[in-house]
């Protein structure tokens, strides 16, 4: 993998000196549509997508966008912050996705398993930065492999946490700890399918639905 794609990014975002930062829900500063935090942004992760993080400058960045080199290095101090703030847009980006899914299906846990993870296999497929996201350290064969799934983990964390609270409102026969493991498996399920996609995202996104209709109602399955 060349050291100029998304994936280096992520890399970059999980040395030492970005540990801790991506994603953890602390000190992320909310973007308006159109501010020239938001525009710097758009602009950055037009150049990361790419594959041109390793030559990617603030200037350029600044001018892409249309604002002062100074405004950039005002929002972000330096190119570690830019990408670390664009690390975190796209777990927010994700997230957020997957609760509105979530919301539009507030008594169907199959459904809402379908929709949900149709929205992630989509916008992994159109969006290079994410997909690095949810496959760091998958690529590596380096000593980094402690830092293998840092990328994934809080983003992983957060979608975990809001499927499980859907679980437990609209599953509550099942034994809370039986739900926290199939939560969990759909979603490592489909990192794998994004890392390493065998068959297209529609399909794999309605046989998990499908999958999780057959537990949540094993018995009108059998037909008994």
């Amino acid at each position: 993998m060349r050291q100029g794609s998304p994936a280096s990014l992520v890399r970059r975002m999980t040395t030492p000196e970005g540990r801790g930062v991506v994603g953890d829900g602390r000190n992320r500063r909310m973007c308006q549509p159109g501010s020239p935090r938001e525009r710097l942004l758009d602009a950055a992760y037009t150049i990361v997508e790419d594959g041109d993080w390793e030559a990617l400058r603030l200037a350029q960045v600044a001018r892409s966008a249309g604002v002062s080199r100074q405004t950039a290095y005002n929002e972000f101090g330096n190119k570690i912050g830019l990408g670390r703030a664009l690390v975190e847009r796209e777990i927010d980006m994700l997230v957020g996705g997957v609760q509105e899914r979530l919301d539009r299906h507030l008594d169907d846990l199959p459904a809402a398993v379908q929709s949900a993870l149709g929205f992630v296999f989509a916008e992994a497929r159109r969006r290079r930065l994410l997909r690095s996201i949810m496959g760091a350290g998958r690529y590596r064969d380096d000593d980094l492999v402690a830092l293998a799934t840092r990328g994934a983990e809080p983003m992983l964390a957060e979608v975990i946490a809001m499927f499980g609270s859907y679980a437990d409102r609209t599953w509550p026969a099942v034994p809370a700890d039986v739900r926290s493991v199939l939560v969990e498996t759909l979603l490592r399920v489909t990192i794998s399918h994004v890392v390493a996609p065998l068959h297209e995202p529609e399909a794999v996104a309605r046989d998990l639905g499908a999958l999780t209709r057959r537990l949540v109602a094993p018995a009108d399955v059998c037909g008994t």
